[in-house]
């Protein structure tokens, strides 16, 4: 009701016009204050103020409406408006999100007149009346471009000591700084010299624009549009209004919000004591970028300090197997380079790609998911493929990758590892194609070798998968296809644990080339709807499903969908609602047994075989198998040597 209420008014407000009165004819937007000024000139009306709703002070007091004497900023005047509003619609504006974006332009049309000063507290006094000074959200919103002079006026962050240029505070009049910030004329008895002030003028032009502010969305209603406002009013120009804003929510504590009465309470000190500093690094990363509120994961924190701890011990492993001399020429292993070097390469391509579109976008856990967690599956996978033995430019072309994209979130762990692993070794490698800094921040950013090949991904994905598919395959055909209640207590009916594993040394897998049409019709309607950022559907999918559907096809079919969304949040809305495989998966699975069949060395059969062929129906058993099977999704079946095949009249049957 509140939404439709808020809509209603919404629509009313901004598309509606008079039909009556002094302002016939005008927009509802513009006939409000001409309907005012009619009333109050009329005697039938006077001022009232009140709150739009009950407020609470930070100290949890209620406040209540005193009419005081008050200076506003007319925020919402026409011409000003419209000179943000068109900054904020621009290419030369990124808000980072368009829940974000959405929220700028509501406030556009909602900050009007702003009561900006008060008689007590700290702050800046106000120049023309300094009975008053002003309040905070309304100061500092230009502060940034002191930022760019700082350094040259003060010799510390406090700006106690004059800085390199001998200049004092009081001889920093208006006229310098319109000299400095707005190209203006060299003031007439100026006590700081032109050389000094085109020091200063050369800093601020060098920094500005403002490429980024970092905020809480609690600011966006007021300070962050303030600040969009007061650049436009300072220096009226496009090309100086600030370039992005990223905001963000509020941090939680194990999914709860942080209370020191209740003890659920963590200080960033806490956090480096008890994980230290790249650990707590990585579990902010992956915390949370959106306006939602973030969560701060102490499970999270503690596998992180496990992660790093065992990726260094990797890398020192890894590096003394394929580097034993400390050194090597890459020219011979990159000659020697095989199938799954090229796709480990792939891989790499990919993941830097993927990495540096997160990171520019400020969308940290999802760099995080590409720059570590991925590419750490991947590399287990490449050895595992690999026999145990990588090829040493392989290796350290992962290494040199993984380091960098990792250096703006855990940047102890990756100079250390950089320098004690990794660079000794390129420092006295030739070949290697590429030149290496010992300082890990003056190394040049990753770029992809070769285009990314997205076929060699869905490859990769689908092997990851289908072997993940196999081991659990095997292990439930060995104990009779019986599985452990939960707490690993045994169901009833199960195999108890000293029974016999059941012989099994067949393995079929079923592979599809299409979806049954129920489910086919399901994809084709969901590939009508949107998906936002984060891979979630828009729009009433639920009803287009069960329109398309009988009562009894509509259950499978939502379950179906539900399933099929689920992949989409993980890997995205084309790997999740695609109609067919994009490779032949028959020659994947052949080409990789050893990978795919690794551990499982009393396999003595493979056969891979289409679910819809007169073959597939043959195996007495295999029907749920064998209809689960889905393009790129194949389905397994274990059996032993005396399986019963069907006859031609029993398939028939």
């Amino acid at each position: 009701m509140k939404q439709a209420k808020e809509e209603a008014y919404r629509k009313g407000f901004y598309e509606g016009k008079m039909l009556v009165g002094v302002a016939a004819g005008q927009a509802v937007e513009k006939a409000k204050p001409v309907v005012k000024q009619h009333l109050l000139e009329a005697g039938l009306a006077v001022p009232y103020y009140e709150p739009e709703k009950e407020v609470i002070s930070r100290t949890g007091d209620r406040c209540i409406v005193a009419a005081c004497y008050q200076w506003f900023l007319k925020y919402g005047e026409e011409e000003w408006k419209e000179f943000v509003r068109e900054h904020l619609s621009s290419d030369n504006f990124n808000a980072y999100g368009a829940k974000t974006q959405h929220e700028f332009d509501l406030i556009i049309d909602w900050l009007a007149a702003w009561g900006c000063t008060r008689t007590q507290g700290l702050g800046t006094q106000l120049p023309w009346d300094e009975q008053y000074v002003i309040e905070s959200l309304s100061d500092s919103t230009v502060y940034m471009a002191y930022y760019a002079v700082h350094h040259l006026l003060a010799a510390d962050m406090e700006g106690a000591s004059v800085g390199p240029l001998g200049v004092k505070a009081e001889e920093m009049t208006d006229g310098c700084w319109d000299f400095i910030f707005r190209k203006g004329a060299y003031p007439e008895d100026c006590a700081v010299s032109l050389e000094n002030l085109n020091k200063m003028r050369h800093e601020f032009e060098y920094w500005y624009p403002m490429d980024l502010r970092c905020s809480g969305k609690d600011l966006i209603r007021n300070h962050l549009t303030m600040c969009l406002y007061n650049h436009a009013a300072v220096w009226a120009d496009q090309n100086m209004m600030p370039r992005s804003f990223f905001c963000n929510g509020y941090v939680m504590l194990n999914g709860k919000k942080m209370s020191k009465s209740t003890g659920n309470f963590m200080t960033i000190q806490d956090c480096i004591k008890e994980y230290g500093a790249d650990a707590t690094r990585l579990t902010m990363a992956d915390a949370g970028d959106s306006l939602d509120d973030a969560n701060f994961d102490s499970f999270f924190a503690n596998a992180a300090l496990l992660k790093l701890y065992t990726l260094e011990k990797w890398i020192q492993d890894q590096i003394k197997l394929a580097i034993p001399e400390g050194s090597v020429d890459f020219k011979v292993a990159k000659e020697a380079a095989d199938l799954w070097d090229t796709i480990f390469e792939n891989a790499l391509n990919h993941s830097i790609v993927m990495s540096t579109q997160y990171y520019e976008e400020m969308k940290y856990k999802q760099a995080l998911k590409f720059a570590f967690f991925e590419i750490n599956s991947i590399k287990e996978d490449y050895l595992i493929a690999k026999s145990g033995k990588s090829n040493p430019y392989t290796l350290m072309r992962y290494l040199q990758t993984q380091l960098v994209l990792l250096n703006p979130v855990v940047p102890h762990f990756a100079q250390y590892c950089w320098n004690h692993y990794v660079y000794p070794v390129l420092s006295k490698s030739s070949n290697f194609g590429q030149e290496c800094k010992e300082n890990l921040c003056e190394q040049a950013w990753p770029v992809p070798s070769a285009a990314v090949d997205q076929v060699a991904i869905d490859r990769l994905g689908y092997l990851k998968d289908t072997k993940s598919a196999l081991r659990v395959g095997f292990e439930q055909a060995k104990s009779g296809g019986k599985k452990k209640g939960k707490g690993g207590k045994q169901k009833k009916g199960a195999a108890k644990p000293d029974d016999a594993p059941k012989q099994v040394d067949h393995c079929v897998v079923f592979i599809a080339n299409e979806y049954p049409e129920f489910q086919k019709r399901c994809l084709q309607i969901l590939q009508g709807f949107e998906f936002d950022e984060n891979h979630k559907i828009q729009g009433d999918y639920v009803s287009a499903i069960r329109a398309a559907f009988d009562k009894k096809e509509g259950g499978l079919a939502m379950k179906f969908v539900a399933f099929q969304l689920n992949i989409a949040e993980v890997s995205g809305k084309e790997a999740a609602l695609r109609l067919e495989s994009t490779f032949d998966e028959q020659e994947c699975i052949e080409q990789n047994r050893a990978f795919l069949f690794e551990n499982m060395a009393g396999i003595a059969d493979v056969r891979v075989v289409l679910n819809t062929s007169f073959e597939a129906k043959q195996y007495d058993g295999a029907q749920a198998q064998r209809e689960a099977a889905a393009p790129g999704k194949p389905a397994v079946y274990f059996h032993a040597a005396d399986q019963v095949f069907l006859t031609e009249e029993q398939v028939a049957a």
